[in-house]
């Protein structure tokens, strides 16, 4: 069976290949170089540069937490909840990573930087 292309199918193709890789460009490019903690805290949502070390403390649904910026990571390191999982959940340096204090109701993720997938 012989197969036979038209003028359309070549530039379907091509158009196909060309947003293929404007998608792949604006996906790796849409990384902030420097990594941000992004804390949620009941409807409110702070942005704080990793790079810049600095004491937080929000009130939560339980009651005051306290965060702390340092060499690039952020932590959970006083929090009224019971168990204090959210502070031996450690440090949040990279791309995706996150910490949660739940009884308290104040979520971090960090964004941009670089991520253990990156090259």
């Amino acid at each position: 069976m012989k197969l036979s292309f038209k003028p359309a199918d070549f530039l379907f193709l091509a158009i196909s290949v060309i947003l293929i890789a404007l998608s792949l460009l604006a996906l790796k490019g849409n990384k902030d170089p420097v990594a941000k903690a992004v804390i949620k805290v009941k409807d409110t949502e702070y942005i704080y540069p990793l790079n810049q070390p600095r004491e937080l403390e929000f009130t939560g649904e339980l009651d005051k937490a306290h965060l702390i910026i340092h060499d690039g990571c952020i932590e959970f390191v006083e929090s009224p909840c019971r168990d204090k999982i959210c502070i031996h959940m450690g440090q949040a340096r990279e791309d995706g990573d996150f910490l949660a204090c739940l009884p308290n109701r104040i979520i971090v993720t960090v964004e941009g930087g670089k991520s253990d997938t990156d090259n």
